[in-house]
């Protein structure tokens, strides 16, 4: 534990114990239902990249559904790891994140859970550990409305596409590239896309497609991507 405790206090700079009481507290021993251990932890912490931990309830899960506050923090960090508290009750709740985690987890990232019994649950009952959150998986894209129509009117093409394009991305630039949720903006022209650095809140890129976007013409665009991508970790690495 004391190793656990130490590695946060080097690597945090505010809400230290706050984050050592919360982290320490998910563990899970090995009489426990799903047990996660102090090495599993420290194993996440020690990711290249920054770590956050945040704590819910189970009724947060409803308000996830809304805000995906979960889904976008998912989307960042290479490693998720969730502690999950069960009075017994409480198997369809941990059930719902469980599934939804599953769904949202890349096959780039580590996501493991543990579950402990207790005889009443706190006032958090779910930890969850984002850790090897990295400066170029910190990106937001907005998109207009005929970019968004396009990318999701075919989720058997779009998705394994994608998923070539940033498995190939990543083998050039020799970092995992998690994906960037697009997010549709209604402010935005209906071809526009903006890409936007979260770190600093710096556009990174802006600019409109073609009104003749289509399968075919959306390679132009993943090719333009793909140089963004190499220039901005240059960039971050140098910095």
């Amino acid at each position: 534990m004391e190793e656990l405790l130490q590695y946060i206090a080097d690597n945090s700079v505010r809400n230290t114990q706050e984050i050592q009481k919360g982290v320490a507290n998910m563990i899970c021993h090995n009489d426990s239902p799903i047990p996660l251990s102090e090495s599993d932890l420290l194993s996440a912490l020690k990711l290249d990249g920054e770590f956050l931990v945040l704590k819910l309830a189970y009724s947060d899960f409803e308000d996830e559904m809304k805000s995906h506050l979960i889904k976008y923090k998912i989307s960042q960090a290479l490693s998720v790891v969730i502690s999950y508290e069960d009075d017994g009750e409480s198997y369809n709740d941990i059930r719902e994140f469980v599934e939804y985690v599953y769904e949202n987890s890349d096959d780039k990232q580590n996501s493991t859970f543990g579950i402990k019994n207790v005889e009443k649950l706190s006032e958090f009952p779910v930890t969850i550990l984002f850790s090897g959150i990295l400066p170029i998986n910190q990106l937001r894209m907005s998109i207009g409305k005929k970019v968004e129509e396009l990318i999701h009117s075919d989720d058997a093409y779009f998705i394994p596409r994608f998923q070539a394009f940033r498995d190939k991305l990543s083998r050039e630039v020799g970092v995992p590239i998690l994906p960037v949720l697009p997010m549709y903006d209604e402010y935005l022209e209906d071809y526009q896309i903006r890409l936007v650095d979260m770190t600093d809140g710096r556009v990174i890129s802006d600019f409109e497609v073609a009104k003749e976007f289509s399968k075919k013409t959306i390679e132009a665009y993943l090719l333009k991507l793909f140089y963004i991508y190499k220039v901005l970790l240059e960039e971050k690495n140098e910095s």
